[in-house]
């Protein structure tokens, strides 16, 4: 992550599962990570699946 933060809403069974996430990663890695660093991690692994560009710079161009 680059440092900039944003807050969101999300239901709580969002955070029960990302708990349990947690929890998993913690038990598997050793490190505990934190909500917004698994969140990250998703978010980027369904953005390859998909095929979607994840390229900062050229979001910004395309939205301009």
């Amino acid at each position: 992550m680059n440092g900039d933060r944003t807050t969101i809403s999300v239901s709580s069974s969002v955070i029960k599962k990302l708990e349990k996430l947690q929890a998993y990663y913690h038990y598997k890695n050793g490190k505990k990570m934190s909500y917004g660093e698994i969140v990250d991690a998703l978010v980027t692994a369904e953005c390859i699946s998909l095929g979607i560009e994840l390229d900062e710079e050229k979001e910004v161009e395309a939205i301009a």
